[in-house]
């Protein structure tokens, strides 16, 4: 589940907000929070959802979720929670992309330019600046080894979209992951 949102309630600790993108959170499960070079581990209190408690909430589902053992400046936007050991952070990959033509509102230029540039590229609910470092270029559609700033939590088959001064001018699925 990635991190939208992250609150404090004085005594009763830390809760974030998302959507839950695959698997069950229930009470008294045991999760991590992997993202941004760091990891932290707690112990969920309470689901929510618009006020009512659950006993259970699924893949699908957007929820508040209430943590024992971590605080909010623990926890930010873009990180992932998940069961121990279930999701890996990474900053090298590689990617099919597709890259926007000047018709559809993309770049003018070619794509060759990204790699003495940088541009966002966008995976759940953050964004983290990369540099493309090699490219095979088909008109629009693209393979490319990308080196982002930092890690975030992502897998093979993971979508994202690339940005470039803050619109959208492709997008993408990693293919490998290589750190």
């Amino acid at each position: 589940m990635p991190v939208g949102d992250v609150f404090s309630h004085g005594w009763r600790g830390a809760f974030f907000t998302g959507r839950i993108e695959r698997g069950t959170v229930r009470p008294g499960d045991d999760v991590e929070i992997v993202g941004f070079g760091r990891a932290g581990s707690g112990e969920v209190t309470a689901v929510e959802s618009f006020g009512e408690g659950l006993s259970e909430a699924a893949a699908g589902d957007n929820v508040a979720v209430w943590l024992r053992g971590l605080r909010p400046e623990d926890i930010q936007r873009g990180q992932v929670v998940a069961a121990p050991g279930t999701v890996t952070q990474h900053a090298e990959f590689e990617a099919q992309a597709h890259i926007l033509s000047e018709e559809e509102g993309g770049r003018a230029d070619t794509l060759a330019a990204y790699g003495k540039r940088e541009a966002q590229f966008y995976f759940r609910t953050t964004d983290v600046t990369g540099r493309v470092h090699a490219l095979l270029q088909d008109g629009t559609d693209a393979l490319m080894a990308v080196r982002l700033a930092g890690p975030v939590p992502m897998a093979v088959g993971q979508r994202f979209a690339i940005r470039e001064r803050g619109r959208g001018v492709g997008s993408g699925v990693v293919t490998m992951v290589l750190d």
